[in-house]
């Protein structure tokens, strides 16, 4: 019974050291002293844009961007005669607010009124070149050796190339030359 008694007394003789030197985990009350500040701090806040005049959309489609560049993100894109809010005005750009967004547009593409729809304009295609007449052919003079097996000598196959309606099979590449083992 010794033994315990001094074991019980050790740990409230231990408890009680700890409570001299660095008090306990749970404190009975806690205050926390603010940092010396001013009462009333300034908050800044950026003003809001003004919006004042109503504009439209004068392009097809416009680009709403985050910034004023035309490598800033695109955020929406607006149709012709869409009514715009526009404010701020930054080298060419405008800054608008439109369906709850607030970006930048080209100012070249607003308009004060709304604009009617463009009248398509019809264009005659150009006139392609015409094709070349082809010689009159006969058959003596563009016999059927269609194939470069067929043909003796580079100026034969050269003459089948220039006057023969078929002569262009003995150029595989394209390239001018017909029956490559022959002319090169």
């Amino acid at each position: 019974m010794r033994k315990l008694w001094w074991i019980v007394f050790g740990f409230m003789a231990l408890a009680g050291l700890g409570n001299l030197i660095g008090g306990t985990d749970t404190p009975a009350t806690a205050r926390v002293q603010p940092v010396s500040t001013p009462a009333n701090v300034p908050a800044i806040v950026p003003a809001m844009p003004q919006f004042e005049a109503v504009m439209y959309v004068a392009a097809d489609t416009l680009n709403l961007r985050d910034g004023p560049s035309t490598s800033a993100n695109v955020l929406a894109k607006l149709s012709r005669n869409l009514q715009v809010r526009a404010g701020a005005r930054q080298n060419g750009w405008v800054q608008v607010s439109v369906q709850g967004n607030i970006g930048w547009v080209s100012g070249d593409y607003l308009s004060g009124s709304v604009q009617a729809a463009p009248v398509p304009v019809y264009t005659a295609p150009t006139p392609r070149s015409q094709p070349r007449p082809q010689p009159a052919q006969s058959a003596q003079s563009c016999p059927s050796r269609r194939y470069c097996t067929q043909i003796s000598s580079c100026q034969e196959a050269r003459f089948y190339l220039a006057n023969c309606s078929w002569g262009h099979l003995l150029d595989g590449d394209n390239d001018g030359v017909p029956c490559e083992s022959l002319c090169r």
